[in-house]
């Protein structure tokens, strides 16, 4: 009659043991060669600060103060604030330069804001800035860390890069979304600019800002325009007639009642995402519907995250959004700073 081996296998730390209980209650026990665990450990990466970086002045309008800051703590705070933290590396990176472009461009001017600093941190005025005590109200304590370190990396991997043209920077204006091209300087803004030009962008369909729709009372409708006259459903084709588009076919001019409005005018009284709209009136409600957010001059941000998981680098993100442009360094621009 032969005799059964009962075996028990455990792992304790990293060593797998093999233990042989053997007949007449002998126990024999074996240990294998250690297993190796693997244990994936994310270093924190460090902000590259230049110990003769350009220092930036910003006004932070909600304490009512002017502070200093190295030029790419400034970026990091501007990246952190504008972007989303989850969008593609490259994307990121391609709004590092924007960023740093856009603040090296004014010191390059001269320009100061009425409190004497080179920007705010508003993003009506300029670009949104958020410092530490924002990001960790934001961002909260158990991402902070991680996050921040994302964007140190965009930060340091672009440091010191800009978008020029003719060798001076450009005026990098960015903003979310598309309607599936960008638009012309002079359309929205009303000047035009070598490097704002219209281009495709069909990654902004991917974007969930890429459609909205906005719905309001005809007397709200009514109320924000300052027009008498009384639109209907069925007069609503007479009383509000488009005057011009641009090549993206977003509303440049538009007639309502007696009243002309440029397409930036109505969006921001009326509060839509962009310029690109259609309406429909039903009964006493007026609904309106979008394409895009934001200006739509510039950089696209879901665009640019939409091509960097297609492959595309940043500097290739900046070069397509900005025609004609190449990428230099700050100190092509201020030499001496």
């Amino acid at each position: 009659m032969k005799k059964k081996l009962l075996l028990a296998v455990s792992l304790i730390g990293a060593v797998l043991t093999v233990t042989i209980l053997l007949p007449a209650g002998l126990i024999a026990v074996w240990p294998s060669a250690p297993v190796v665990v693997e244990q994936k450990h994310t270093q924190f990466v460090q902000l590259e600060v230049p110990t003769d970086d350009i220092q930036i002045s910003v006004f932070k309008k909600g304490e009512g103060k002017v502070v200093q800051m190295p030029l790419e703590e400034y970026v990091r705070g501007v990246v952190a604030a504008e972007m989303p933290v989850n969008f593609a590396p490259e994307a990121l990176k391609a709004q590092a330069i924007a960023a740093r472009t856009y603040v090296v461009r004014r010191l390059v001017l001269g320009a100061k804001t009425p409190e004497g600093a080179d920007v705010t941190d508003d993003h009506r005025d300029f670009q949104a800035f958020s410092d530490a005590d924002k990001l960790k109200v934001r961002w909260g304590d158990a991402d902070y860390q991680r996050n921040l370190s994302k964007m140190n990396a965009a930060v340091n991997e672009t440091r010191g890069e800009i978008a020029l043209y003719d060798g001076q920077p450009i005026e990098a204006l960015f903003f979310s979304t598309s309607s599936g091209k960008t638009e012309n300087s002079e359309d929205y803004w009303g000047k035009a600019q070598p490097y704002l030009r219209s281009v495709e962008s069909p990654w902004d369909e991917k974007s969930e800002k890429y459609t909205a729709k906005l719905e309001m009372p005809l007397s709200e409708f009514r109320r924000k325009l300052g027009i008498d006259a009384v639109v209907t459903a069925t007069n609503a084709g007479t009383l509000i007639q488009p005057l011009e588009r641009s090549v993206s076919d977003h509303i440049k001019s538009i007639k309502v009642g007696d009243k002309t409005f440029s397409g930036p005018q109505l969006r921001s009284l009326l509060g839509l995402r962009s310029t690109w709209f259609t309406w429909k009136v039903t009964g006493d409600t007026i609904t309106f519907f979008t394409k895009g957010f934001g200006h739509g001059v510039g950089m696209s941000q879901y665009g640019a995250h939409f091509m960097a998981l297609e492959g595309k680098k940043a500097e290739d993100i900046v070069r397509y959004y900005y025609s004609g442009v190449t990428i230099g360094h700050v100190e092509d621009v201020l030499p001496n700073r």
